[in-house]
């Protein structure tokens, strides 16, 4: 009798370590823990390099200062600061391999030295960016109005992103329908060719933190309680994951998934086993 508790007990803790996504069994593990608040979470699929923004937390809440941000390389169990430059935010161009800084001084491209080349728009204090793989297309998010704006990267040009009035959270999927949240209140989606964006329904006001695209092309949100699916097709997301924690930052690469909260980066790996 003793020995079928004991087994009981482990099954316990093995089944409570597993994390469902998506009804797949998901194991999770730190793997990096650092002093901060890790955001704006993205991965370079040439090389595995993780990129984030690492937030001051003690200066995020502080009226009187401006909010300290670093940007960081994480390669081989490693965080690497990026030191020449005031990083907020990086976007990966996978199909040429480049890496986007976003500064509070312009655009900028990381270099083989772990170094951020200046290449344009000075003067821009840039807060978000992202790439989507279909197109050669960089949406960037400019303080301080939160204005979003579409940067050509064959003529260079930067145009404002009409119907979108602000964005905190962006993200774009492949066929050029706009998900943001903006004034931190809901997720809005602006779909190709349309005027005007539509509220998705069901998500709690205030909660959505990060959101990106997965390697199957699905929009997928971080909020306060769990992971969601955004589809163009409905205005009712499907809620893959529970979390027991807030997300400050979503990633994905092969069949993990990379989520960060306060001091701590998570990944979560299709292995778990009970």
């Amino acid at each position: 009798m003793r020995l079928i508790i004991i087994l009981l007990a482990i099954s316990s803790v093995y089944a409570e370590n597993c994390s469902i996504f998506d009804g797949e069994k998901y194991s999770k593990r730190s793997i990096l823990t650092i002093k901060g608040l890790p955001t704006n979470l993205v991965v370079n699929p040439n090389n595995k390099d993780l990129l984030f923004t690492l937030i001051d937390i003690e200066s995020l809440q502080s009226d009187d200062v401006q909010t300290k941000m670093d940007q960081y390389i994480f390669r081989q169990g490693e965080p690497i600061k990026v030191d020449n430059v005031n990083g907020q935010a990086a976007a990966v161009d996978a199909e040429n391999n480049m890496v986007y800084i976003a500064t509070d001084d312009g655009l900028s491209v990381l270099n083989k030295t772990n170094k951020a080349n200046f290449i344009g728009f000075k003067g821009d204090d840039i807060t978000q960016l992202f790439k989507p793989p279909s197109n050669n297309k960089l949406y960037a998010v400019v303080y301080p109005d939160s204005e979003v704006y579409a940067i050509d990267l064959v003529t260079n040009e930067k145009n404002k992103v009409e119907n979108v009035p602000c964005a905190f959270i962006l993200a774009v999927d492949k066929k050029e329908n706009i998900f943001y949240e903006c004034e931190s209140k809901y997720i809005k989606m602006l779909l190709k060719g349309f005027q005007e964006a539509i509220e998705f329904v069901g998500i709690p006001k205030n909660s959505a933190r990060a959101i990106a695209i997965d390697p199957h092309g699905r929009v997928i949100l971080a909020a306060n309680d769990g992971l969601y699916w955004l589809r163009p097709d409905s205005l009712i997301p499907r809620k893959l994951m529970d979390l027991d924690f807030v997300p400050s930052g979503i990633a994905f690469y092969d069949d993990s998934i990379l989520l960060s909260t306060s001091g701590v980066i998570y990944e979560f790996s299709g292995n778990c086993k009970n």
